[in-house]
């Protein structure tokens, strides 16, 4: 199975044909997405979860975190339909904590279940306490770790509290069990770390590989896991 993260900058560098270019390379079974417009008048009132859905042959499901220009902006997930067992994806959006009180933009986790697995995609925040307080929110949410997921653009890198918070409850660091060499994975006006995680729950086979793709679709990698 490949599980993906990919926040897609609500394909405002070069629209939706070049993200779904990557994504096809890619090939991922499950794609956690950040940052994505539906019916917003800055990316052409566009379905993005729906329009790459249907340009891959994959099933879609988004979360609203936000009304913005006549439509919403949050997060996705696109699961290829074998993994769905005749059943629709739908998801759940979970209010993190945040937001507008603290001067940020709200932000929600999204949960969905595929494949026997639950999964969970999020979208940290940029203050460091906000984002701890996200990751206790994102445990609560979880419970048991096992047979779970987390696709997120987590807006750290691997050793930020929040991340630690997560790995200390029983999640795994994908990437650093496959033994892929660090790198940074966004953004590009201001690096910063492998800022987006897939992590895995305790009883989840191992991750055998982890690559990041980039390209001019956004300012963030493709970051692909294969277990």
């Amino acid at each position: 199975m490949r599980l993906a993260t990919f926040n897609i900058k609500h394909a405002e560098l070069r629209g939706l044909p070049p993200l779904v270019d990557l994504l096809r390379q890619a090939r991922p079974d499950l794609a956690g997405l950040q940052e994505v417009d539906v019916g917003c008048v800055r990316s052409s009132c566009a379905d993005q979860p729906a329009g790459l859905g249907t340009a891959l042959g994959m099933a879609s499901c988004f979360a609203p975190a936000l009304s913005l220009e006549g439509g919403a902006y949050g997060t996705a997930l696109l699961a290829v339909p074998e993994l769905l067992r005749g059943e629709p994806l739908q998801a759940t959006a979970v209010p993190l904590p945040g937001g507008r009180s603290m001067g940020e933009e709200p932000r929600v986790l999204l949960t969905a279940r595929a494949a026997g697995l639950r999964v969970f995609v999020a979208h940290f925040d940029l203050p460091a306490p906000v984002r701890q307080a996200q990751a206790d929110a994102l445990l609560a949410a979880v419970g048991d770790p096992r047979g779970t997921v987390v696709l997120g653009d987590l807006n750290e890198g691997p050793d930020g509290p929040g991340v630690r918070t997560l790995l200390a409850a029983g999640f795994r660091d994908a990437w650093a069990e496959s033994g892929a060499a660090e790198l940074i994975t966004a953004p590009w006006d201001r690096p910063q770390a492998r800022i987006d995680h897939v992590l895995l729950g305790p009883d989840l086979p191992r991750a055998r590989s982890a690559r990041a793709l980039s390209s001019g679709a956004s300012d963030h990698a493709l970051v692909v896991v294969e277990l």
